[in-house]
């Protein structure tokens, strides 16, 4: 990188990334640079989607590292699947309906997947139907799915785009919440979380407005094939000693860099240092200016003056005295100061379903990340996680408190750590569900989960996503893929 001038730091709205890429390379391009003299580099594969598409719409060839099949990853898939019910709830598909009912979990499916079997195509007055057939729970729990779709439908009438649209699916629907609920069973971000991919998604939505068209305009811009001859588009752990003349960074987003599942603030400074070091005439760096990298405060700061916001004012709370919560986690309250992984310091300033809203002061001004509970931070210099605040139980069973559960008694009970007795009953029926589940996927029942998995199962009785993934032997594929099912029995064994 020696002789290279300062990077040039570009600030843009949300959605605008794309447009930004292609005029930085056109400019490249324009200044007698070859197309495969550039390289865009981002921390995940699902972050190069938007520039992807981007470059397509202004006919400039590109490696096209994601083709239609990225559409299938769960997030995006299920998000896909949301919009399709919405518009068009007169004819909804058995597949989409399956793909969304528990996402999140709502512990209905194995009830109402019978019925659906009838047909692959429905209406929401058959659903009504189904709806009927059911009782108790279950009938509350359906009721409570097929509000969600009538809001949505309700949305569009009323001419919503398309980026409202996925915001009603994400944050009022609870995809979101259910997709950092995967994401928080693994540390290791290599490749896209659920979390990088609904963040793509959404950017692309804020350049499509017409929730009618957008998936198909994105599988058509997906097929495009590769251009041996184009720029290149690429991850950043995917360049490590190469170089090419103009390298640009997109996404340099909190979030992103670092990356909200690492642990290790300093690898993720290293893979922020490798992205802008590929250069041997020229890097650019694009972010977000709602929520840029703190990486980018710590370039030059001569290239970083003409972008730089004024700092905001403070809007932080007093700083709150820590609270012990069941578990040895600390209660998340707005004011907590919290350490995050690596060393990042800030202040919890909201608390949004089970995420805990934290706020940092860097030089740019103050930069927002979300902290799932569960995972780890630091609280006055101690090692811990984030729990909600505990309620008070009625006698006999009343209120339940967030991450835990009641027994018979009404006695609350911490299912995050320690096995207790195994629940005999529940065992049983979880070793049946495997037995059966193995025949149907042709697969050894060990290969599904390992006797001592469903003993840990039985015996803390996990109610969420969350805690489910926290028990050993539940890695990231195995609760996408049998979450739903886990949780339902579960609940069936109170």
């Amino acid at each position: 990188m020696s002789g290279v001038g300062a990077p040039g730091l570009h600030l843009v709205d949300p959605g605008a990334a794309g447009a930004r890429a292609v005029a930085i390379i056109r400019d490249r391009l324009d200044a007698g640079a070859a197309p495969t003299d550039i390289v865009v580099l981002a921390r995940v594969n699902s972050a190069l989607l938007p520039v992807q598409v981007a470059l397509t719409d202004a006919g400039i060839g590109h490696s096209a590292p994601l083709d239609p099949q990225a559409l299938g990853r769960t997030g995006i898939r299920t998000a896909l699947a949301y919009l399709r019910l919405g518009l068009d709830p007169d004819r909804m598909q058995r597949a989409d309906l399956l793909d969304t009912l528990n996402r999140p979990a709502r512990k209905v499916k194995s009830a109402v997947q019978p019925s659906l079997q009838r047909s692959t195509r429905w209406s929401m007055g058959q659903l009504e139907g189904v709806l009927d057939s059911l009782d108790g729970v279950q009938h509350e729990r359906f009721a409570g799915y097929l509000g969600d779709l009538h809001h949505l439908t309700h949305e569009i009438t009323a001419g919503a785009d398309t980026a409202r649209c996925l915001w009603v699916i994400r944050n009022r629907i609870g995809l979101g919440e259910a997709m950092d609920a995967l994401d928080s069973s693994t540390t290791r971000p290599e490749g896209s979380s659920h979390g990088d991919d609904l963040d793509a998604l959404q950017q692309l939505a804020d350049d499509h407005p017409d929730p009618v068209t957008f998936r198909e305009r994105l599988v058509e811009r997906l097929r495009v094939p590769a251009d041996p001859d184009g720029v290149v588009l690429s991850t950043v752990h995917r360049v490590k000693g190469l170089e090419w003349d103009h390298v640009l960074v997109v996404s340099a987003n909190d979030g992103l860099f670092p990356h909200r599942l690492s642990e290790d603030l300093e690898e993720e400074r290293r893979v922020f240092h490798v992205a802008v070091s590929r250069c041997r005439v020229s890097v650019d760096v694009v972010a977000d200016r709602s929520r840029p990298s703190p990486f980018v405060a710590e370039l030059t700061g001569a290239a970083a003056t003409p972008h730089r916001r004024a700092p905001r004012e403070s809007t932080t709370p007093s700083e709150v005295a820590p609270r012990a919560a069941a578990g040895g986690a600390t209660v998340a309250e707005v004011g907590l100061a919290v350490t995050l992984p690596g060393g990042l310091g800030g202040r919890v300033t909201a608390i949004d379903g089970t995420v805990a809203v934290v706020t940092i002061d860097s030089p740019l001004g103050q930069v927002v990340t979300r902290v799932p509970f569960g995972r780890p931070v630091q609280v006055a210099g101690r090692a811990t996680t984030l729990a909600p605040a505990p309620k008070v139980t009625r006698a006999g069973g009343g209120a339940i408190a967030p991450g835990g559960r009641t027994t018979g008694s009404g006695r609350l009970v911490d299912v995050g750590g320690e096995e207790g007795p195994v629940d005999q009953d529940l065992l049983v029926a979880l070793k049946a569900w495997r037995t059966r589940t193995a025949q149907a996927t042709n697969s050894p029942a060990f290969l599904i989960f390992h006797d001592r998995t469903l003993e840990a199962v039985a015996a803390r009785k996990p109610g969420s996503v969350r805690e489910l993934g926290a028990i050993p032997g539940v890695g990231p594929a195995k609760l996408e893929r049998f979450a739903d099912d886990l949780l339902e029995l579960v609940d069936a064994h109170p």
